[in-house]
């Protein structure tokens, strides 16, 4: 809204101290709006509207903007043109620009008329006035039209204007149509190339910084190329850098064919220039050996000699020196299973994996022997080929002792008095063993008229039973208990001084016992001299005593059942073999020529029975018995190879075809069912001690078990030993146990318990704390 109608609005809204404008005075208010656009760069100019009353060119007005409002705008300029109030209604507008200031030189100017006569809006009008400042300098080109156009010379360079200095660099500084006028002149060169040596000796003011084409040292011998001058260096371009006359000096101008592209050229010929003839050229130290061969890229002087049948480095002279590097190419490899041959261009390896060695294990436990025997030990045996049938173990070579199937390098530690892992002996069995093979330390067990001549334990470890001559009998019913005494004619003082009960006296009376038997109840059933046969229960309730009737000694015992009262098979050495129901009568199942002196079977139906004759055909004897539980026990005679003197005292059976039978002056033999028993070579040649008493293990539970059907014993010599026999049939190395004392009977319980009895009340047990 103008100014004028604000005025009158505020009036008719009632204000006060207001008056309405006149009709002239509303006129005048109207004017027109002019578009001034210019030429961009125009800054540091003026620009001034002057307006006059066209009827009275004596009312004018003038409206400057000066370069401090054109710096920060851009074209166009927009104006307005109003008359004064008692103008006429036609007014003459001209704009002009000015350079520099307002009052500076007029550059170009634009008049228009502006009729204001009539009612309404005015169209708006555009001008343009020319002001090129393209160096912003604030000075405006010169132009060619008249009236027009500034006092800048060159409107494209700032250093160029009227307000300029003139400075030595061949231009018209001051824009006054001089060059470098009033300039004090000195000698110089021209330099036509920038090179810095000038060539032509010409008189010259000194150049302005930046100012080229001049030099103060001159010498210049081709001054149209910046590539020549003295003291420049001499590169290969065909041209005389330096200025010494010589062209390209020091340069090696000679390329050389190197046709296959392996950096080595076939020579000696070459081309001379300096640039290449062509991309398959190169240069070459002189002297360096050419390529013998130039169309292989494989092949030349120096290159390393790769793995590929090929002369790489030119050295071979009639096919000689080929793979050189190589001196294992064709050796044999593998063992013999293969040769060496090229695996890549820089390496060599056999064409056949390494063999399978095969190492002797005549025990069969996994594990072979490394001692050298040629084409024996080990076996060479090369990938695909047949392995050996037995007898060797794939890659095992740290067994210490090859005829024993419980010791091998690859054994774990067991608790069994063994040195199961070939390492440190027994020592490192583990801790949970809980002890070592050792004689028993208790009250009962002391005295030195006792003779232990059996021991039976229980299938759970404990009880253990010691019976023997006189009557004497002792029971250990824990692994930390103390043995308790039953025994006939033991003394009662003194009394005893380590926690072990006092005698009890509820013996079994004055026998000499033979046999015993441990049932599943943890009673004890005893066989012995005259026939006599009783049961302890290992309380203060009295011994059950009976017997056969017979005055024959009782030689074996065996019983089977694992709930109530077991049946009991029992032999005695005038070769009867009876048949026991606790609380029943003991009944006669066979009578035979054989002196009776061992007894085992695993379950009722089958029953071994060894023992001897007398007189003619005297020697061992082995009878199985094929029992009907409850009926006859039909007797098989078994049949051996070799006879020795004596008899067989003991067997043991651990499967139901798998047995250990041991005896007089050394004798040992295994059975494998049927009715062959083949005798072993004794331990250590010509043993001739009697072994009393056999047993063979087997673990049920565990058919890895590596002392499965390992059979051990004991002898009845005066420096009684326990010993092991292998299924390999070789003497195996521990337990350890060798005693001043002879040895009557040993139980191993399903536990790994070993118990061994003798004479001097001698009992031992593995493991003891």
């Amino acid at each position: 809204m103008s100014r004028v109608g604000g005025l009158i609005v505020a009036c008719l809204l009632g204000l006060g101290g207001c008056s309405v404008p006149s009709l002239e005075e509303l006129e005048a208010e109207r004017g027109v709006r002019i578009r001034v656009q210019y030429t961009p760069g125009f800054r540091a100019g003026c620009i001034v509207m002057r307006t006059e009353d066209a009827a009275n060119p004596a009312n004018v007005t003038e409206q400057p903007f000066a370069s401090e409002r054109l710096a920060n705008a851009s074209p166009p300029l927009e104006l307005s043109a109003f008359r004064q109030a008692h103008w006429g209604k036609k007014l003459q507008v001209t704009i002009r620009a000015h350079e520099q200031s307002c009052s500076g030189k007029e550059v170009d100017k634009v008049s228009l008329s502006v009729d204001l006569s009539g009612a309404g809006t005015r169209p708006n009008t555009t001008v343009a006035l020319e002001t090129p400042d393209m160096d912003g300098d604030g000075f405006v080109a010169i132009s060619s039209q008249e009236g027009k156009g500034g006092t800048d010379c060159d409107d494209g360079d700032v250093m160029r204007s009227p307000s300029q200095m003139e400075v030595c660099d061949d231009k018209d500084n001051n824009c006054s149509g001089g060059v470098d006028e009033g300039l004090p002149l000195v000698s110089m060169f021209r330099d036509s190339d920038g090179d810095g040596v000038g060539g032509e000796a010409i008189q010259h003011c000194v150049p302005a910084a930046g100012v080229r084409g001049y030099a103060m040292v001159g010498g210049d011998c081709r001054d149209n190329d910046p590539d020549i001058a003295p003291s420049k260096t001499e590169l290969c371009d065909e041209k005389d850098n330096n200025c010494d006359g010589t062209t390209d000096e020091g340069h090696d101008k000679k390329w050389y064919l190197d046709d296959d592209g392996d950096g080595v050229p076939q020579g000696p010929a070459f081309t001379s220039q300096c640039t290449s003839p062509g991309f398959k050229f190169m240069k070459y130290p002189a002297g360096s050996p050419f390529d013998c061969d130039d169309v292989d890229a494989r092949r030349a002087p120096n290159k390393p000699e790769l793995c590929d049948g090929i002369d790489n480095n030119c050295a071979s002279v009639g096919g000689v020196a080929i793979d050189e590097t190589f001196p294992t190419r064709g050796d044999s490899c593998a063992q013999g299973c293969g040769t060496v041959q090229c695996a890549s261009e820089t390496s060599v390896a056999c064409n056949a994996p390494e063999p399978d060695l095969y190492y002797q294990d005549q025990d069969g436990d996994g594990d072979g022997v490394a001692t050298v025997i040629p084409d024996v030990n080990p076996k060479v045996v090369c990938q695909g080929a047949q392995p050996p049938v037995s007898g060797y173990a794939l890659g095992q070579d740290g067994d210490c002792d090859d005829r024993d199937s419980a010791r091998s390098s690859i054994q774990a530690e067991l608790c069994d008095g063994i040195d199961n892992n070939c390492s440190n002996g027994v020592a490192d069995e583990p801790t949970s063993c809980g002890g070592t093979l050792k004689q028993v330390a208790s009250h009962h067990l002391s005295s030195d008229n006792q003779q232990w001549n059996t021991v039976s334990v229980h299938s759970s470890g404990y009880p253990v039973w010691v019976a023997g001559e006189n009557g004497k009998l002792a029971v250990r019913k824990s692994a930390t208990g103390k043995f308790e005494s039953f025994s006939f004619g033991d003394p009662t003082t003194p009394a005893p001084t380590d926690g072990s009960l006092a005698i009890r006296p509820n013996n079994c009376g004055d026998i000499d016992w033979r046999a015993s038997w441990v049932d599943s109840q943890g009673r004890v059933f005893l066989g012995g001299a005259s026939g006599a046969l009783a049961v302890h229960n290992g309380t203060t309730d009295a011994c059950a005593i009976g017997g056969t009737g017979l005055s024959a000694m009782i030689t074996g015992l065996m019983g089977f059942g694992t709930t109530g009262d077991p049946v009991l098979y029992v032999t005695d050495s005038s070769g009867r073999i009876f048949r026991w129901v606790l609380g029943g009568s003991v009944s006669e199942l066979e009578d035979n020529a054989v002196n009776y002196y061992g007894l085992h079977g695993l379950r009722e139906q089958v029953l071994l029975a060894v023992g001897g004759t007398t007189g003619s055909g005297s020697g061992q004897r082995f009878r199985s018995y094929a029992v009907m539980p409850g009926g006859a026990a039909t007797p098989t005679s078994g049949v051996h190879s070799s006879n020795v003197e004596g008899n067989a005292r003991a067997v043991w059976m651990g499967t139901d075809n798998k047995a250990c039978a041991a005896g007089e002056n050394g004798a040992v033999w295994r059975w494998s069912g049927g009715t062959p028993w083949t005798r072993v070579e004794p331990p250590g040649g010509a043993v001739t001690s009697t072994f009393s008493s056999v047993v063979m293990r087997y673990d049920e539970q565990n058919a890895q078990n590596p002392l499965n059907e390992h059979c051990y014993m004991v002898d009845s010599s005066t420096s009684g030993r326990l010993r092991r026999l292998t299924p390999s049939g070789t003497w195996g190395s521990g337990p350890d146990l060798q005693t001043n004392a002879r040895l009557h009977d040993l139980a191993i319980a399903p536990t790994g318990d070993v118990w061994v009895v003798g004479e001097g009340g001698r009992v031992f047990h593995y493991p003891e704390p």
